[in-house]
């Protein structure tokens, strides 16, 4: 009996020992996950680019073919990131435009010389899984020009902000990135990005394949760990392209009519705390997501902070609408129900709270000072 208790304590004693270790694994990926959402966008596009210049990522992705990307819906490059005209190239303004081209006007030429349409295929948004080798006789080029095409592109995917700076000045001198442009298309709006890393989308990886490409031999114990630490790092930054990405794709959904319009008395109310819930995630997610961040609309740069306007502010400009297209003076009960109707509960104090507020006065003043009275 007492050989049963001691292994039943012992096995207790390991379960606990385990669900300790998962918990503290959650933990850490989780720290990981906030870690990569915070990076300022330049240091984000920077770890991209060495995760895919590395060995390793190029086997998996052009020899074995067992990561791609995957583009994520209503989404594109923006056509400004390929404007790279002769005025750029002759602007000595930017220390940083100087640097990045200096003694690349052959390249330059040579990305002028493909068109659009190539430079996008084969270089910004890539066909899965070609070899340099194969896109260098698709463009008829060299295979050294194709590298240094794919690491300018790098380079301008890393230094976005200045080549397509954010005009917003915050509070504290708060420095906002401008990370896509929002943009009309045949089929609603799109989220036009300015680094081919995010249009690109997030990776898929064919962990079976992986897996059995184990099982075959192709790789080491050492270069499984390897493996294993690489799509690590390809989760997390697909973590950070998801939130991001999801998050804009949920506010070009709700706030539809303000991006029509551009009135402020469009904007529907909106909290991070509903869309966490929307998208299944922490609201704290949310708020690092939208944090210093912004985008281009039809009017103008607006940060993404803008279109979750609070609930009271909602109402207030609801209640001041209303009164603005009175015929006759309305009463707050009436204010009320009207709004009721539009699917908007309030109170009739709050109604009286907000038109005070707005320094409107009662219905039974403005009826005095009516002209028809």
């Amino acid at each position: 009996m007492s050989i049963i208790i001691l292994q039943m304590s012992k096995f207790e004693f390991r379960q606990t020992q385990s669900l300790e270790t998962r918990q503290e694994q959650r933990m850490m990926a989780k720290l990981e996950q906030v870690a990569v959402l915070e990076l300022p966008e330049e240091d984000f596009h920077r770890l991209i680019t060495e995760v895919e210049q590395s060995p390793l990522f190029q086997r998996l992705y052009r020899k074995e073919k067992v990561v791609r990307y995957q583009r994520f819906p209503g989404t594109d490059i923006s056509p400004h990131f390929h404007e790279i005209k002769e005025e750029v190239l002759a602007d000595r303004g930017s220390l940083d435009i100087e640097s990045l081209l200096l003694n690349k006007e052959g390249i330059v030429r040579q990305i002028q010389r493909l068109g659009i349409d190539k430079f996008r295929r084969y270089f910004l948004c890539p066909e899965e899984g070609m070899s340099l080798e194969e896109i260098a006789a698709e463009c008829r080029l060299d295979l050294d020009e194709v590298k240094e095409i794919n690491r300018l592109v790098d380079e301008f995917s890393v230094h976005s902000e200045f080549y397509h700076p954010s005009t917003l000045e915050g509070a504290q001198a708060v420095r906002y990135s401008k990370v896509a442009s929002v943009e009309r298309g045949k089929d609603g709006f799109v989220i036009a990005y300015f680094s081919p890393h995010l249009a690109r989308g997030r990776y898929a990886v064919d962990h079976e394949k992986v897996e059995e490409l184990a099982s075959q031999g192709a790789f080491s114990e050492e270069d499984m760990r390897e493996v294993r630490r690489l799509l690590r790092k390809l989760e997390l930054i697909n973590s950070r392209k998801d939130t991001i990405t999801r998050t804009i794709q949920a506010i070009v959904d709700k706030q539809a009519l303000y991006l029509e319009s551009g009135q402020v008395r469009a904007l529907l109310p909106f909290s991070q705390k509903e869309l966490a819930q929307k998208l299944e995630v922490v609201p704290s997610s949310v708020s690092r997501a939208i944090s210093h961040r912004s985008v281009d609309t039809p009017w103008g740069e607006e940060p993404l902070k803008v279109f979750f306007p609070r609930p009271r502010k909602f109402r207030k400009e609801l209640v001041r609408r209303l009164l603005e297209q009175e015929r006759a003076p309305l009463s707050d009960e009436a204010l009320r129900r009207k709004l009721e109707e539009a699917g908007v509960s309030v109170s009739r104090r709050l109604i009286a709270d907000l038109r005070a507020e707005l320094k409107i006065p009662c219905s039974r003043t403005r009826k005095r000072k009516s002209p028809a009275e």
